[in-house]
């Protein structure tokens, strides 16, 4: 398990579990370092339409399979 720091200083576990769904999206491959950076400087955060105590963090990047 790793747990990595939010804009806000909070700690968000991302458990083995977790890494290996992520990274089920082949885009998400490879890209721990984003998701790190993603956390501490988000573009969006957004209430998760399916749980009230879930925030999903947004960064845009120019050099990815998605943008």
């Amino acid at each position: 398990m790793v747990v990595l720091t939010d804009y806000e200083g909070r700690p968000v576990r991302l458990t083995d579990e977790r890494w290996i769904h992520i990274e089920e999206h082949p885009e998400m491959v490879g890209s721990r370092e984003a998701v790190a950076e993603t956390l501490l400087k988000p573009e969006a955060v957004i209430e998760s339409p399916s749980d009230s105590l879930v925030r999903l963090y947004y960064r845009f990047y120019h050099r990815t399979m998605v943008g």
